[in-house]
Parts: C-alpha cells; sequence; structure tokens
C-alpha cells in the first residue's frame, strides 16, 4: 500500500468517530478482559503513558509501521512487542509530548519529523496500572532509526499492508495460572497481541 494512499485516507478520516471498545473486543472482548483482571484491586490512581503509531514511507514509497522489541526485565511488559512509548514525565507538557519524547528516545526519530494526525482511544492496562493514551502519527520520509540499547532489544518495520489485511490469529496466554484464548496480530514470525493488539485494531477499523 504505497504512503500517499495512507495519507488521503487519513485525510478522509479526519474526524470520523473512534470505534473505541467494538475495535478493541475484536482483540480481547471485555468480559474476558474483566474475568481476567478481576482479582486486581489497585490502591492507586492510574499512572499515565502514551504511545506513538507512526506510519511512514519505506524507499519504494509504500507505507510501514514501526514497532519495538522490549528488552527482557523483571517485568510485566518484558519482551513484548509494542509501539514506541511509555510513561509522562512531569516535564512533559501534555501526552502527545510524552509520545514524541517517547519516540525519539526509544527509536531515534526526531519529533520535528513527526506530524500527530489522529488521538485514538484510550487503554486502561490493569495489570500494571497504567492509563495508556494512543496516537496516531506519520513521518513524511523514510527514517533513520536509531534504537535506545537500555530500553529496546529490536526496532520492528512491518508493511502497513500486512497488518491491515492479514487476518487475526488466536493465541494462547496464561495469566494467574490460567490460560485464556486471545486475538493477535500476526506479521512474519512475529504475533502481536495485549493493547497493543487492541491499539491496532482500532486503527485498523478507522482504514477500514
Amino acid at each position: 500500500m504505497d504512503f500517499d494512499s495512507i495519507l488521503n485516507i487519513l485525510n478522509r478520516n479526519k474526524y470520523r468517530k473512534l470505534p473505541a471498545s467494538a475495535a478493541h473486543n475484536l482483540v480481547m472482548d471485555m468480559t474476558v478482559r474483566q474475568q481476567i483482571f478481576k482479582r486486581i484491586n489497585h490502591r492507586t490512581l492510574p499512572k499515565q503513558a502514551a504511545v506513538l503509531a507512526l506510519i511512514y514511507p519505506n524507499a519504494q514509497q509504500q507505507a510501514q509501521m514501526v514497532f519495538i522489541l522490549r528488552k527482557t526485565y523483571k517485568g510485566h511488559h518484558s519482551g513484548q512487542i509494542s509501539f514506541p512509548g511509555g510513561k509522562r514525565e512531569v516535564f512533559d507538557a501534555d501526552l502527545k509530548a510524552t509520545a514524541l519524547r517517547e519516540t525519539q528516545e526509544e527509536v531515534g526519530l526526531p519529533s520535528k519529523l513527526i506530524t500527530i494526525k489522529k488521538q485514538l482511544s484510550p487503554i486502561f492496562i490493569p495489570i500494571s496500572n497504567f492509563e495508556v493514551q494512543p496516537f496516531l502519527g506519520i513521518c513524511n520520509q523514510t527514517p533513520d532509526f536509531k534504537l535506545d540499547p537500555v530500553e529496546v532489544e529490536n526496532i520492528l518495520e512491518f508493511p502497513f499492508a500486512q497488518i491491515l489485511y492479514n487476518p487475526l490469529v488466536s493465541i494462547n496466554h496464561t495469566y494467574f495460572g490460567q490460560s485464556y484464548t486471545l486475538k493477535a496480530f500476526q506479521v512474519n514470525q512475529y504475533k502481536i497481541w495485549g493493547a497493543t493488539a487492541m491499539i491496532l485494531s482500532e486503527i485498523v477499523q478507522l482504514f477500514k
């Protein structure tokens, strides 16, 4: 799918209503989410975070989307595929600033090269008590990514058409000792699941 077509669709859908939970439920049904996380009762308000779903052209002017493979560490999101992003810091003017700053830190893309096209529906992640605000952005040139070796294991670049047109696949994931069947996006050998897949599902619905 060429990058100019993506821009045209984004411009046409600028004011389109977000599908929100209708899209999220295609990946992880709300009833299942409630069942999985019913034991979690946080005593503090959710922490704020933001991520950036970035679309850009490759050398052949085909639309790409970038993800990061997180480092393995002692934490809930160890080794997962996600969008660039992270926790809001006190010096961030807003969550858009958080998404841009974290993207620059994690994949080395300067904020000045990014245009935010749409604010997507927020997602609460019970297991880590984060309220995540996703943004959909574009870069009009082929980026020269440079990963942060502290936080990022690898930078993954996928053709956007594969995300848009590949059907969701079923996966099994264990929460608190019990296995659940969820949906995921599969691109090549990688499976994208969880909150990242829920955000992707909303993006796909916007384009369809």
